[in-house]
């Protein structure tokens, strides 16, 4: 990856934010040397449209609490205050490499990667940016990878966990700590009473009993 200023974008729904969202941003921070990293919470995603999501001012101050002690990570509004709905990936990127100096790298997980085909403009994303494929217990490394056949015709292996596409961007698979953790299991052991602890940072285990979120419908 050429150039001094490296930007990791991080996208989801955060609701809640939790240590394997903070893990997986760290690792792949580490790894790439990136500048810094963007949290962007999701205003509407087009694969959960269906969900019922806390308001995007509670989940953005979620993730603000998360990152507080982290210089190298910062959360931004885009998706929720700046853009049109459903928030698109490709849009996004658009957006901020009107906005930005430096390489752009998008971080998703395996199983998000697999499903890429289906993303809207997915051809375009590779054109504007790298993508950092975080690896998770029970998906193969890069290397073990059957690529869809839309991205094999496009990407070329080029050494360990690395393929170049056609525009010369990077598409990187990084190993990271497996935490199996999900925001629908933290949501769910609120709702139950149970304990969420060391699940989610303290800062945002005391915002979601302060205002009661999963415990009932919230706006």
């Amino acid at each position: 990856m050429s150039g001094s200023v490296h930007i990791g974008l991080i996208g989801g729904t955060f609701d809640p934010v939790h240590y394997g969202h903070l893990r997986a941003a760290e690792e792949v921070q580490a790894a790439l040397g990136l500048t810094r990293v963007m949290f962007i919470p999701a205003a509407a995603p087009p694969h959960k449209l269906s969900d019922p999501l806390s308001s995007p001012a509670h989940r953005l101050e979620m993730v603000r609490k998360a990152i507080a002690g982290n210089p190298r990570f910062e959360v931004s509004n885009v998706e929720i205050s700046e853009l049109e709905k459903p928030s698109y990936t490709v849009q996004t990127v658009t957006h901020l490499r009107s906005r930005l100096e430096g390489n752009l790298t998008v971080i998703i997980g395996m199983d998000s990667f697999v499903e890429i085909p289906t993303w809207k403009d997915f051809a375009r994303l590779f054109e504007l940016c790298h993508l950092a494929v975080v690896t998770r217990p029970g998906f193969p490394a890069g290397d073990e990878l059957t690529l869809p056949s839309e991205l094999a015709a496009v990407l070329t292996f080029s050494g360990k966990h690395r393929f170049v596409h056609n525009s010369g961007n990077e598409v990187r698979f990084i190993p990271i700590t497996g935490f199996d953790i999900s925001s629908t299991r933290v949501r769910e052991l609120v709702r139950t009473g149970q304990s969420i602890r060391y699940l989610v940072p303290p800062e945002v285990e005391a915002y979601i009993y302060e205002k009661k979120l999963y415990q009932k419908k919230n706006g």
